[in-house]
């Protein structure tokens, strides 16, 4: 069972990918396109005045947000920071933990340019889903590929942000805590006919790697065929990252055919 149908997404609307972020972030219709106007606009006013007692000319002076919807990194911390939330920045000192163990983690926002989207997990621990707006709706993330994501994505020159803080709780979190951990049902073979090929659990949409959907059923490999394994998801994640959905439901097909998923 999947829990796409209870989690709360906003697809991409014009350049407001900053307030679908935080939304799919907290799982709610908590913020609009005024609502970040109006801070980054107090933001602004702050910044020129301590400019302005420097001596700075407007030249000089800051945005934190513009019409086309563009909303700094400042904005969205202060955004977040009604929910008693925190923004850490990947390379901090204090997102060690996060980068040796990123799915112990709550939740991550990333940026690329004016581009933001969040990573969030439903429940302690298990279920991971990538909330870009600019996909047709959440996509499924293992914690296997939520490691292999945020290293590509870093790769590709995106900031990652660290989420810190107890998010509020939603129809998504409350049912995913009655689910079964999805690992359990991939991994144990007693769980499905050992001549059956098993469902995927989730399905992939949009433009992420997790539509190459959940890790294969683990078996009794040879060290050889780890490697090889290894080197095809490799090639998968760089692929669903580029190709449109159509290429990617066919490499899904291609996988799933040579793994035997």
């Amino acid at each position: 069972m999947d829990l796409v149908p209870d989690i709360f997404f906003e697809k991409q609307e014009g350049h407001l990918c900053a307030q679908h972020a935080l939304n799919a972030l907290l799982q709610g219709s908590y913020f609009t396109a005024v609502d970040l106007a109006t801070i980054g606009q107090r933001l602004d006013d702050q910044e020129n005045a301590m400019l302005t007692n420097q001596g700075r000319s407007a030249q000089q002076q800051g945005s934190n947000f513009d019409d086309s919807g563009y909303f700094s990194v400042q904005v969205i911390q202060e955004a977040l920071s009604v929910w008693n939330l925190q923004l850490i920045a990947w390379n901090s000192e204090e997102a060690k933990q996060a980068r040796e163990q990123p799915q112990n983690e709550v939740a991550y926002i990333c940026n690329l340019a004016e581009h933001w989207f969040t990573l969030r997990k439903f429940t302690v621990p298990w279920r991971w889903y990538n909330l870009n707006s600019t996909q047709n709706g959440p996509t499924y993330l293992s914690e296997t590929y939520l490691t292999m994501l945020l290293q590509q994505i870093q790769s590709e020159n995106y900031s990652v942000f660290v989420i810190r803080g107890t998010l509020p709780e939603t129809p998504a979190d409350r049912l995913a805590i009655t689910l079964p951990d999805p690992t359990t049902i991939v991994n144990n073979t007693s769980l499905s006919s050992p001549d059956k090929k098993q469902d995927a659990a989730f399905s992939g949409r949009g433009y992420s790697l997790a539509d190459t959907t959940l890790e294969q059923q683990k078996t009794d490999q040879s060290d050889d065929d780890e490697d090889d394994e290894e080197v095809q998801l490799a090639k998968a994640i760089e692929a669903s990252l580029q190709k449109p959905v159509d290429d990617v439901e066919e490499m899904r097909r291609k996988r799933l055919a040579r793994f035997g998923g």
